[in-house]
């Protein structure tokens, strides 16, 4: 048996492939045991990342989307993410201030017991769910972001 960092990134990979059809790039680690993967679908780039030590069971799903919004957009903006995270339950929804405004958007799914490492039909299958989920939160927002232009 791999360690079990190892063993998730080639999971995950696979599950990637599968439900993507396409190749997962690994994103520099923080530290030995926290690890993730990035990879495209369609026109959107998507974040795995989780913690072999920590919860190996769980997983976290990312799509950033970039947005310009005016000096007074800033009120606005967390109102709106706000309402997001009320709106749609199971996706997280978070305003990170930079010089171009990011909306965060994120799930979380759990895929085993307690500190145990999930099997790859499960990966998989959660994958795809979150995947989906993600994608219809995140239409619906860039639909809500053309609208204000």
């Amino acid at each position: 048996m791999l360690i079990p960092v190892e063993e998730l990134k080639i999971m995950y990979a696979r599950a990637i492939r599968e439900v993507a059809w396409e190749e997962a790039q690994p994103l520099p680690q923080t530290g030995p045991y926290q690890a993730g993967l990035v990879f495209r679908k369609e026109r959107r780039e998507f974040t795995l990342s989780f913690d072999a030590a920590a919860s190996p069971e769980i997983m976290s799903l990312q799509v950033v989307l970039p947005f310009a919004r005016g000096a007074t957009g800033q009120g606005q903006s967390y109102r709106m993410a706000v309402r997001l995270n009320a709106e749609t339950p199971g996706v997280k929804f978070f305003l990170v201030d930079a010089p171009t405004p990011l909306l965060v958007c994120s799930i979380e799914a759990i895929l085993a017991s307690h500190h145990r490492i999930p099997n790859s039909e499960v990966v998989e299958a959660v994958l795809r769910n979150a995947m989906q989920r993600l994608e219809d939160a995140v239409d619906k927002v860039e639909a809500e972001l053309r609208r204000l232009r």
